[in-house]
């Protein structure tokens, strides 16, 4: 999968503008989402690596989203729960585009035991492309700061 970075610098990118900043955390929240579930739980429980993926499906992180928008205040969960499956779906989408040696990712679970990929890149070639991704940042800042200041510029005029 890619790396936790990959994951937040893309969805950096997608909510750079200004409608996205009330609800900014949650969408970056929701793009970590499936990895925060799963991650820790075959890592200190290997031998439950294959149940463990089942819980990395949209299915599963649909009702896990649900039930971390009841936390919230009741006006804003609908919000939440919307900003939280945005970002899972960007994540499941970065997720489609790897290679896999095994069967990792079980997109119709439960109803399918079966995982299919994409392939354009291995796992850890997106940690070969951080350097690209802060440059990327760096890039996306610089141009929203030298817009803000020329239009500060024509508005003094």
């Amino acid at each position: 999968m890619p790396d936790l970075v990959t994951h937040f610098t893309v969805a950096y990118c997608f909510t750079r503008p200004a409608r996205w900043a009330r609800f900014r955390v949650i969408f970056y929240l929701g793009t970590i989402l499936p990895d925060l579930i799963t991650r820790p739980l075959y890592i200190l429980f290997p031998s439950t690596a294959y149940y463990v993926y089942s819980l990395h499906s949209p299915i599963m992180i649909v009702i896990v989203s649900l039930l971390i928008s009841q936390i919230f205040e009741r006006n804003i969960r609908r919000h939440v729960l919307l900003f939280l499956l945005l970002g899972t779906a960007l994540h499941f989408v970065l997720d489609l585009l790897q290679k896999q040696v095994l069967d990792a990712y079980y997109w119709l679970f439960p109803f399918s035991w079966k995982t299919c990929n994409l392939g354009l890149f291995w796992p850890e070639d997106a940690l070969t492309l951080l350097p690209v991704w802060v440059c990327l940042i760096i890039i996306v800042e610089s141009t929203i700061q030298f817009r803000n200041r020329s239009s500060s510029w024509t508005s003094l005029k």
